[in-house]
């Protein structure tokens, strides 16, 4: 792989971003400021080919000639804070994947703009993001957007790249001198990003106790507040020598100063504020911008200490800690002096700690090295959700594992309900045709249920929506098992014309949920069935066994009702009144007043996928698809073609990996049946044309889509970004 790394303000990204390219080619477009800085820290990673440049506006033809003529295959972009219309000229003109790293995230992608000045870089900057396929952004963001910001994780694709990177192999310069505690607080001294009252209390009252204890300030003091800070320092130094000590304002060679001081501490100190108004918008410490206190400690291998409004990263638990207001700190240092034992078991699990950042642990997670799960089959193509462990395996078959294990799972899904449940039908529905009603489309899954359901005595109406896509197998998978058990089937038929003009919108959206549309109406038609049967108990195929792992990235919410009419109010032609479309809030109603209850029953049972297909093959004479859900043309050619081909999915993935976690097939047979390539089989490219000519597309059309660039769900109106909070609550109330 060939990188560029573009850096003008930061030297240890332009490390950082050198090592884990480490073995590649690099070229760095860097000023001699910087280049010095590197060199000076760590002159073994500026290993490259190095273009000084004076700024993005000077060269930005200069970068753009020398990229496209190296042929690079990827470029790297450090944090920029100016030189906007140069960037998306660079970003505009240069063929390669590319990358820009930023740790201000409302800065660029929620900006204000009050004059006519800041829209215009506000645009800009959307501008440029746009042109880029990664966002790099550190540890704090990453986790933050994840979990709290679906609508901006869904609409980039974010990477997490660190600061700085832990390296085993670095030679330490500097050794301590002496046992007394030694606190480090790194960071320029800024009274709108680190405040240090509560700071100084504490100092004061260690001076005046002659406690043997020592805090370095390893960064310049800025403005008035820096020099009142080190006026205060000062005072303390008089009660006690030497128990404070920091940088002068015209302090040269920082990186080797810094360095000194990092290397001779025990603890790192941080004082991050909650919000950081700057750059003409306001961030929000350990959320849209990163404290770099968290990286010094996994550089340096040091403990370290937190306010408390700044969340610990997992990987650093038991060597970082929280403190609330000076009274703690004070206490939790004066625990340090009086007890080295203690201390040293901080230090020691910072070592620990610090080896989840090495390159490579960082490499795990990179879209650029491809990565594999050790356990399951699941891997990083197309998938900013999945995460790999010191071990090698990945977040969706630790989940499954911790999720069997839980005893709220073994309570919920314990098969000792079933008794009781089944009894509890039967009375109820004593008096009715039906006592139950079970969703099927044909497959294993599903037409077990109906197996199951039969065996325990319930009479069950069997629902199926028919969406025009049925294979001649699935009809007669139903038809057959159906007639042999005399049980009743209510086939929900959506009007063709309607339902193909609401799939045709999904495909001119170029979202990856084609499919939404389906399983939308599959859960309204059961919904609205079971109020009309006054039918309480609704039974589905789903199950953890073989359906457990699925990322997120891959599929869009499925009762995101506004989702669908917004993009078919968009993209379509026709008025929808046969579809049948149901919202959170709906099933919420009906749940919680109608006391209409879905059950997984599959969960219930040791369920084997290859067992029960023998049972229904022997009982009722079911013919096998051969693939996960291929009972439906459609949805075969979808998840065969149209997945791998456009939005770079392997749904099979997914499927064998929960296969792998249950027990049910071997990593060895799952990496065998992944050399196929279902996309270039003669049945594939059948479907291709029957699917093309259904929907009354031309080859010529459907191929220049599948060529269309991926658009998220989130780009079109939804409940997610809307009423995401609304959501929450009422999934905890349902206990979802």
């Amino acid at each position: 792989m060939k990188v560029a790394i573009i850096e003008l303000d930061h030297f240890q990204y332009g490390l950082t971003q050198s090592e884990i390219f480490d073995g590649h080619e690099k070229i760095f477009f860097v000023s001699q400021n910087i280049k010095k800085e590197m060199t000076d820290y760590n002159p073994g990673l500026c290993n490259g080919t190095f273009h000084i440049i004076e700024s993005l506006e000077t060269n930005a033809d200069q970068i753009i000639k020398t990229c496209n003529s190296e042929s690079i295959d990827l470029l790297m972009v450090s944090p920029v804070f100016s030189g906007f219309e140069a960037l998306l000229k660079i970003a505009q003109n240069i063929k390669s994947q590319k990358v820009i790293t930023i740790h201000n995230v409302n800065f660029w992608l929620n900006s204000r703009f009050r004059t006519p000045a800041a829209l215009k870089e506000r645009k800009l900057k959307q501008e440029i993001v746009k042109c880029f396929d990664y966002i790099a952004v550190e540890d704090f963001i990453y986790h933050h957007l994840k979990t709290n910001n679906a609508k901006l994780f869904s609409e980039h694709k974010f990477i997490y790249i660190p600061f700085t990177i832990f390296q085993s192999n670095k030679t330490r310069i500097h050794q301590k001198e002496n046992d007394t505690l030694k606190v480090v607080l790194p960071g320029s001294i800024h009274k709108d990003r680190r405040r240090y009252e509560e700071v100084i209390e504490v100092i004061t009252n260690f001076a005046k106790q002659g406690a043997q204890i020592t805090f370095s300030f390893a960064g310049k003091p800025l403005e008035a507040y820096g020099k009142w800070v080190i006026s205060q320092l000062e005072n303390a130094n008089a009660l006690k020598p030497g128990i404070a000590s920091y940088f002068p304002v015209n302090s040269e060679n920082m990186p080797l100063k810094f360095l000194k001081e990092m290397e001779t501490s025990d603890l790192v100190l941080s004082t991050s504020t909650t919000e950081f108004k700057a750059l003409g918008t306001t961030e929000y410490i350990g959320k849209t911008k990163p404290t770099a206190a968290i990286h010094d400690m996994i550089s340096f291998q040091l403990p370290g200490l937190l306010p408390q409004h700044l969340h610990i990263p997992e990987n650093l638990a038991d060597s970082v800690f929280n403190y609330k207001n000076a009274e703690e700190l004070q206490s939790i240092l004066q625990s340090l002096i009086s007890n080295p034992a203690k201390l040293k078991l901080w230090k020691d699990q910072a070592i620990k700690n610090s080896q989840y950042f090495t390159v490579k642990e960082i490499r795990k997670n990179l879209p650029f090295f491809y990565n594999q799960c050790k356990r399951c089959v699941m891997d990083n193509i197309n998938d900013p959700d999945i995460w790999f462990d010191k071990n090698g395996n990945c977040n969706y078959c630790n989940d499954y594992y911790k999720f069997i294990e839980t005893e709220k799972t073994k309570k919920d899904f314990d098969s000792e309900k079933l008794k009781p449940l089944f009894s509890k039908i039967k009375k109820e529905g004593a008096n009715k045709k039906y006592d139950c009603l079970v969703g099927v489309s044909g497959g294993a899954d599903s037409m077990y249920v109906v197996h199951l359901l039969v065996q325990a005595g319930l009479r069950p109406l069997v629902v199926h929506y028919d969406n025009g896509w049925n294979s001649e197998t699935a009809v007669k998978n139903i038809e057959v098992m159906l007639n042999k058990l005399n049980i009743d089937l209510h086939t929900y038929i959506n009007e063709w014309e309607e339902f193909k003009d609401i799939q045709l919108a999904f495909i001119k959206a170029s979202v990856i949920d084609i499919e939404l549309v389906t399983d939308q109406a599959i859960i309204a038609s059961l919904y609205k069935l079971s109020r009309k049967h006054h039918l309480k108990y609704v039974f589905t195929g789903h199950n953890t066994s073989t359906e457990f792992i699925l990322p997120k990235h891959w599929y869009h919410w499925k009762l995101d009702g506004l989702n669908i009419k917004a993009i078919h109010r968009k993209f379509g032609k026709k008025k929808i009144s046969t579809y049948p479309i149901i919202t959170y809030f709906d099933q919420y109603y009906l749940n919680k007043t109608k006391k209409i209850e879905m059950y997984s029953l599959l969960n219930y049972v040791k369920y084997n996928k290859a067992e029960a297909k023998e049972i229904l093959k022997k009982e009722y004479g079911w013919i096998d698809y051969t693939g996960k859900h291929n009972e439906s043309v459609f949805t075969r050619f979808f998840q065969n073609y149209i997945l791998p081909l456009k939005f770079q999915v392997d749904k099979r993935k997914a499927h064998l990996s929960s296969l792998i976690c249950s027990g049910q097939l071997t990593r060895e047979e799952a990496l065998e049946e992944l050399k196929k390539h279902p996309w270039e089989t003669a049945e594939t490219l059948e479907d291709k044309d029957y699917v093309i000519k259904k929907l009354g597309l031309t080859m010529e059309e459907f191929d220049a889509w599948i060529k269309e660039k991926p658009v998220s769900h989130l780009k079109y109106p939804s409940y997610l970004t809307r009423h995401d909070k609304i959501i929450r609550f009422i999934k905890n109330q349902l206990g979802r």
